[in-house]
């Protein structure tokens, strides 16, 4: 059982010590930083001090997301990173599953703020999605988990469609067999984040807060987000979005991220049953 955390850290360098008392709290193996300042030392030095483990930075060919890890190097490895650094996939070794590791694809994408549209975003998710779907088939198997800051809401067309992730708002529809397009097979996700947006579920309404006065503005959007390959369902467990880190609070008394001290995005972490 590995725990993963993934959070985008704004460059505010005041996150960091959040990171100890995370890693405490929630027993986090793997940190999936965004978005992270440029010096991470004083998070490495705060979390090895809990003495439950070295935390390090694993090497990886200029990561827009960068990793913090106590695995050993042997467990966690990095085999594919993007031209643009904004997907890494990292080897996870696996003692259950037939192929011997679990992909975890870690990424960040481009946002609407630099000008993108909705059709640029999801030219964006294509490629990133064919890449993945390479690497599968490069290592042999599908047991691949995608985290991190999709910049894109579940249900925008680069998550949803055929030739973008794919990714399914129920196990039932991520479970059919792959979609044909035009002659070519896509192969589908199951996205379990469709189910955390309100406050009729556990946690905060969302991963990102954005409050202005737009005339069309939903306030909460989740864009921090995992998906997960069929053949991995079963194997993630005990998903969360975090607005504490059982020390202090990540959000403001209205339940809004801290954007002015630590970030406008909230962690989301999970774990891996391999």
């Amino acid at each position: 059982m590995i725990t993963v955390l993934f959070w985008n850290l704004a460059r505010n360098a005041a996150t960091l010590p959040h990171l100890e008392c995370l890693a405490k709290s929630h027993a986090v193996d793997v940190f999936l930083l965004a978005e992270a300042p440029v010096d991470l030392s004083l998070g490495l030095s705060k979390l090895n001090g809990l003495g439950v483990g070295v935390y390090q930075e694993p090497a990886s060919p200029q990561p827009k997301v960068r990793v913090l890890t106590r695995m050993p190097s042997s467990d966690l490895s990095a085999v594919f990173t993007g031209a643009a650094g904004d997907m890494t996939i990292w080897a996870a070794h696996s003692s259950k599953l037939p192929a011997g590791e679990v992909l975890l694809a870690v990424v960040h994408l481009p946002s609407k703020m630099g000008g993108n549209s909705a059709s640029v975003q999801w030219s964006f998710a294509s490629q990133v999605a064919r890449e993945i779907a390479q690497s599968e088939t490069a290592r042999g198997h599908e047991n691949t988990i995608v985290v991190g800051d999709f910049n894109m809401n579940p249900f925008d067309e680069g998550m949803t469609a055929a030739t973008g992730f794919q990714g399914h708002m129920t196990r039932e529809l991520a479970e059919r067999p792959e979609r044909d397009h035009r002659g070519d097979s896509y192969r589908r996700f199951y996205n379990p984040m469709w189910g955390f947006f309100g406050d009729r579920t556990p946690g905060p309404a969302g991963t990102h807060y954005w409050d202005a006065s737009a005339p069309n503005n939903q306030h909460w959007s989740i864009f921090d987000q995992v998906l997960v390959r069929p053949a991995m369902i079963d194997y993630l467990t005990d998903l969360e979005i975090l607005d504490h880190d059982k020390v202090h609070p990540l959000t403001r008394a209205n339940k809004i991220p801290y954007k002015k001290h630590l970030s406008d995005h909230l962690p989301i972490i999970f774990k891996i049953d391999i």
